[in-house]
């Protein structure tokens, strides 16, 4: 499971002493610590963006990860985002800023809510891009069974829905199967949903476990 990003407002700070290129963790000025976020360690693993700018120029940035914060002690992963690990020194500046990296991990509307439909019948196929929308089931011509598979890879807590737009499960019914391996409540290794206009929701609970409402 990926770590998370916490944030805290107004976060920066000052490096109380010099730390190499190899430093793994770095003290700010005394009593600032305070303004930063402080990681738990989960899961998920907690951490926050942590980004170095030199006093003197202003030209040279470093971006790292903290992972933990002791007081005025942040623990850091350095060199991320595609930046180079550098020396610092005293007074140099390190502020919780926002960065590329921390918006590319954040899911926008479309990831969080993915929908499509399907016009024609028989087979059809599910995926992970299908998590947390639905697929709505539109067919109005040449109508007959369906079926699918739930998504091999899924991941604990994602939800799929499969929804009846045309009104017509009861007489072309769709078969979902379990992943291999996998199975829905009390074993079973798919479900038939054959009720007119229904929505049927499927639960990855981890350790090859679905649970299913219709």
């Amino acid at each position: 499971m990926s770590n998370v990003f916490v944030f805290a407002n107004n976060a920066s700070s000052a490096l109380a002493a010099p730390i190499t290129n190899v430093a793994t963790s770095v003290t700010l000025s005394a009593g600032t610590g305070a303004l930063f976020p402080n990681p738990s360690v989960g899961p998920p693993q907690q951490q926050f963006g942590l980004t170095f700018n030199d006093a003197a120029t202003g030209l040279l940035t470093e971006i790292c990860y903290c992972t933990a914060r002791s007081g005025d002690t942040l623990t850091i992963v350095r060199a991320q985002e595609g930046t180079v690990a550098l020396s610092w020194l005293a007074g140099d500046l390190a502020a919780n800023l926002v960065t590329a990296g921390m918006m590319a991990a954040m899911q926008q509307s479309a990831a969080l809510n993915p929908t499509r439909q399907v016009t024609t019948s028989g087979a059809f196929t599910m995926t992970t891009s299908d998590a947390g929308g639905a697929v709505g089931l539109n067919r109005v011509s040449g109508v007959s069974a369906s079926s699918t598979t739930l998504p091999t890879g899924a991941t604990a807590g994602q939800l799929y829905a499969i929804e009846d737009l045309a009104r017509n499960f009861q007489a072309a019914p769709v078969t979902v199967s379990y992943p291999a391996g996998q199975t829905g409540p009390n074993g079973a290794t798919e479900q038939v949903l054959n009720v007119n206009g229904q929505c049927a929701y499927f639960r990855y609970y981890g350790s090859n476990q679905w649970s299913y409402k219709a």
